[in-house]
């Protein structure tokens, strides 16, 4: 991983950070900015990404697409560290029985598919932004847990932790700095980027999969906007403007390549 890659993708990531606030401040409406006399143009100074054939602006909607993988992807953040963070970190401090039953647990939530939980919830329940969130969350917690589990486990008897606790150190204030603070933050770090990387290819395929039936039945519906069914949008009607659907899937493309390699390096300066 070369400085030059971290660097680009981080200014990739804070781009979407930047276009998810700007979005949330600006009070543009996308849902009705429909003018047919400027359907299908090309990139100008007015439409830095043209218009769709409706005459949407295209720049705006992605910049409002945001929006719909943000708040599932803060969301199922929050739910993985709030159940996989203290679970894993428990069954390495512990071992014994206690990670033997935090492991078959995980083991169970691993087993299922997450795709398909995530699928079936939000046929049951709706594709809102908690339950994408919470049901993606709770299905990604064993993969951190794990992660977790197993970096407390390789450092429970090293020499630092074994003189702290000689020192009458709280085993809490081990735990929690010495082995999480010290030594698993840029793990966690690394698992909150994939689990964002996942969670925006997660609602983007939703989107994509109810925008091509025209009803909206999974993920994000016409007229609001999402990449996913930005894409599914242009390919039912094709689009003298080709931004209208490139721009979505480079931006696909290059999150969640900028996540990976954030991640990576992440990890490469963790074991350096």
């Amino acid at each position: 991983m070369t400085r030059v890659a971290s660097f680009a993708a981080a200014i990739t990531l804070g781009f979407v950070l930047l276009a998810w606030c700007v979005s949330l401040v600006s009070g543009y409406d996308v849902t009705s900015d429909v003018d047919v006399l400027r359907a299908s143009a090309l990139p100008s100074a007015e439409h830095w990404l043209g218009t769709d054939h409706l005459g949407r602006d295209v720049a705006w909607r992605m910049l409002k697409s945001s929006e719909a993988f943000m708040g599932p992807a803060l969301l199922a953040c929050l739910v993985a560290l709030g159940f996989g963070l203290p679970a894993g970190a428990i069954a390495g401090w512990s071992g014994g029985p206690i990670a033997g039953g935090v492991r078959y647990l995980f083991t169970v939530l691993e087993s299922l598919p997450r795709f398909v939980l995530v699928l079936l919830a939000c046929a049951i329940f709706g594709s809102e932004v908690a339950v994408i969130g919470l049901v993606a969350g709770v299905a990604y917690a064993p993969t951190l847990g794990e992660a977790i589990h197993a970096r407390i486990e390789s450092f429970r008897r090293a020499e630092f932790v074994l003189a702290a606790e000689a020192h009458g150190v709280h085993p809490v204030r081990v735990l929690v700095h010495h082995l999480l603070w010290v030594n698993c933050r840029r793990l966690v770090a690394r698992h909150a980027l994939m689990l964002f990387a996942y969670l925006l290819l997660l609602e983007t395929t939703l989107s994509y999969i109810g925008g091509l039936d025209g009803a909206g039945s999974f993920g994000v519906a016409q007229p609001d906007p999402s990449w996913g069914n930005m894409i599914a949008f242009e390919w039912r009607e094709p689009d003298a403007n080709p931004w209208a659907s490139w721009a979505p899937g480079l931006a696909i493309w290059g999150v969640i390549l900028s996540a990976a390699w954030i991640g990576d390096a992440l990890v490469e300066a963790s074991d350096g």
